[in-house]
């Protein structure tokens, strides 16, 4: 992990001043965001195969759904093993998985799911294994991230899936009460990152977390036009920044008061200290992964008899087209040798002279005779 910056390092340390009132959970929170070495593997399971009991497997903790597995040996490469491309399992770091298990508090039908900010598809995937909807709609609006999501749909077998590139605001406008399931896996300050040993050099900056926040209440208050009545929303984020988590939250049901905030009683140990409403947060001290923000939501009301007509909406890739995986770097080179070596040679063009000259030299000459010597006579 690249060291932090002096600044970074301030940034951090007051952070977890303002985090914990304990010193020695200060101090643990410290200690392994610098470690870098937060990384809990687990796997959703898809196809249950005999041969993944085989794998190295955690204990399973209160809250791990069913159909999660728990990676035991960071050196085990899940995404190396032949059962990974047939797409019997999906790999996640298990603070996803938490962020994710909020869901599984919902105890009405789950029929129509807009997973907002999708890529790479975890909890889409996660949402598919639990509900089995009807429509799994995977909206993902940076270009350059929908390739990779695609992939994991494809390659996990996802039916009922779609892949769109829209901004929030389209759904607000085109598909008001359709859906009663939005997930917002909100863009955020990625303080988590950290922990991981990945690169997070502005996660504490102030003015990027006040950034990410504006972003996050114009994802949420598009999302909420979309959710009808009864329906659930899931706020999920990778950051530690109460900014960027309770007062969300605080914001969005205060200025949408038809919104309430529903207990998830298995993560009850992880409930919040910031506010009085239950939301959930896991640390990387914890030991269950890098950390993750989880807060599940309802729209008041019932859910309708007769969902509300969609007819057929826009999509980049829905499950069943073609997917051609993209080249890694290395084949894009080769490729590019291949190709180089296949065009044929530039030849110059002859000058007069030039061709002259092949010309005489292409001659055939007639063999010439030698006529034989005359002798002298003595």
């Amino acid at each position: 992990m690249a060291k932090p910056t002096k600044d970074n390092s301030r940034l951090l340390f007051k952070a977890a001043h303002d985090l914990f009132k304990d010193e020695d959970e200060r101090e643990e929170f410290l200690d392994a965001m610098l470690a870098g070495e937060a990384k809990e593997q687990a796997l959703i399971i898809l196809i249950d195969r005999p041969e993944i009991k085989s794998f190295p497997r955690d204990r399973k903790v209160s809250w791990q759904p069913p159909f999660v597995e728990r990676i035991s040996d960071a050196s085990f490469k899940a995404q190396k093993h032949p059962l990974y491309f047939k797409g019997a399992y999906y790999s996640l770091d298990f603070s996803s998985v938490f962020a994710a298990s909020g869901m599984l508090a919902i105890e009405t039908p789950v029929k129509r799911v807009l997973d907002m900010c999708s890529s790479p598809g975890g909890k889409a995937i996660f949402a598919y294994q639990a509900f089995k909807p009807e429509l799994l709609m995977c909206n993902e609006i940076m270009k350059k991230r929908i390739t990779t999501l695609i992939g994991n749909l494809h390659r996990c077998k996802i039916e009922s899936s779609y892949v769109w590139s829209a901004d929030p605001s389209v759904y607000a406008r085109k598909y008001k009460g359709c859906f009663d399931l939005i997930i917002c896996d909100a863009p955020c300050s990625g303080q988590s990152l950290m922990a991981k040993g990945d690169e997070a050099p502005d996660a504490f900056v102030p003015n990027m977390i006040d950034m990410n926040v504006g972003r996050q209440r114009r994802i949420l208050g598009n999302s909420y036009h979309s959710l009808m009545p009864g329906g659930h929303l899931l706020y999920a984020t990778c950051t530690f920044s109460p900014k960027e988590n309770e007062r969300v939250i605080e914001w969005f049901i205060r200025t949408h008061p038809d919104m309430e905030v529903v207990e998830v009683k298995a993560l009850a140990e992880y409930k919040s200290p910031y506010e009085d409403f239950p939301s959930y947060r896991l640390y990387p001290h914890q030991g269950l992964g890098a950390g993750a923000f989880s807060c599940l939501m309802r729209k008041k009301g019932d859910l309708p008899e007769i969902y509300p007509f969609m007819g057929e909406m826009p999509y980049l890739w829905k499950f069943g087209d073609e997917f051609i995986k993209p080249l890694t770097p290395a084949e894009k080179l080769e490729l590019k040798k291949a190709e180089e070596a296949a065009k044929p040679k530039y030849i110059a063009p002859l000058s007069a002279r030039q061709i002259v000259k092949k010309l005489n030299a292409d001659k055939v000459h007639p063999p010439q005779v030698k006529k034989p010597r005359k002798r002298r006579k003595n």
